[in-house]
């Protein structure tokens, strides 16, 4: 089983924007050095997206790194034309060969008044963009419209069925998002690999589980990790941070959630020996391929730790004769 490390690209009111890019390359050369086989972001668009554009920023990290595979989590298909995205992972590959990864995905990864901005009127629905940008990646040299390259691997993304049975039609590689889930949803995972037709993207189905993780070897900086996700949801913070950030480290350790945390599968927080259980019922559940792990900190070392004991903890519990763990060299990393 591989490793793969996900960064959203937040925006933190103790690094704002430009640190949010900056440490997203950062943890690229981190994750690169802990041996994960692929480094993705995401796309989201305003509020605390910071990543509006991730091929740029696959390009910054791809030239950062030397072997790690570098690409999207998802491109939102929905608001691009199938040959745009196709040219601009064309080029990624001729930059990078054997290192690029096409993930798309649905969406919407805005707020209603941004996404009505980014859709144009008339546009194809999103299956047959889907089924356009694979025709134009596998086109026939001979009818392509793309110069010459390697072919990015092409993930599908998706959080439901519906993601799971288009990737298992067309014979691709499925990443099911479990952190927007509370419970483990194996039978989305079983539905892809039930009903998937091979085709030039994979002969067999392959599958990618989606976690995030708040994890520290402090039980109170676990617990500070933990309340980001509850401030996000909390309706009820007396004060909120100026819209497009969210909270610095101090802010955070100030704060007070008035939810009570519900032990569940959105987020796995905790001190290693608690979260290593809920990571082995997790796999024990989807007997994924690759899991990919995304975290949540103003602080990049904090990130970085997370990753780093992950890939400790997989090793120490994964790592068998028949599910062997992929990390090469996993060592501590200095930032």
């Amino acid at each position: 089983m591989k490793l793969t490390a996900f960064d959203q690209v937040l925006i933190y009111d103790g690094s704002g924007p430009g640190g949010a890019a900056r440490e997203c390359v950062e943890l690229a050369v981190a994750a690169e050095r802990l041996g994960y086989h692929r480094f993705w972001v995401a796309e989201h668009h305003g509020i605390s997206g910071g990543c509006g554009s991730p091929e740029v920023l696959v390009a910054a990290a791809a030239s950062a790194t030397d072997r790690i595979r570098v690409g999207t989590a998802s491109v939102l298909l929905p608001y691009y034309a199938p040959l745009k995205v196709a040219t601009t992972f064309n080029l990624l590959e001729r930059l990078f060969p054997g290192r690029i990864d096409l993930g798309v995905g649905r969406g919407p990864g805005a707020v209603a008044a941004v996404s009505r901005q980014l859709v144009r009127e008339g546009e194809a629905p999103y299956e047959e963009k889907l089924a356009e940008l694979l025709r134009i990646l596998t086109a026939d040299r001979s009818e392509s419209s793309l110069p010459a390259a390697g072919r990015p691997d092409f993930w599908l993304t998706g959080s439901g069925t519906g993601g799971a049975l288009a990737a298992a039609r067309y014979g691709l590689p499925f990443c099911f998002a479990q952190f927007v889930h509370g419970t483990l949803r194996p039978e989305v995972v079983e539905s892809y690999r039930e009903n998937f037709r091979p085709g030039p993207f994979g002969q067999e189905p392959k599958v990618g589980v989606c976690v995030r993780v708040a994890v520290a070897d402090d039980p109170q900086d676990a617990r500070v990790l933990r309340s980001l996700v509850d401030w996000i949801a909390d309706p009820g913070r007396g004060s909120a941070l100026p819209v497009g950030t969210l909270p610095s480290w101090r802010e955070l350790v100030k704060y007070q959630s008035t939810l009570t945390p519900v032990e569940s599968f959105t987020v796995l927080a905790g001190v290693p020996d608690s979260v290593s259980g809920k990571v082995s019922e997790l796999v024990g559940a989807y007997r994924p391929d690759e899991l990919v792990v995304t975290t949540a900190s103003p602080e990049l070392a904090l990130r970085v730790r997370v990753f780093e004991i992950v890939t400790g903890m997989m090793e120490r519990q994964l790592a068998s004769d028949e599910d062997p763990v992929d990390i090469g060299g996993v060592g501590s990393v200095g930032i």
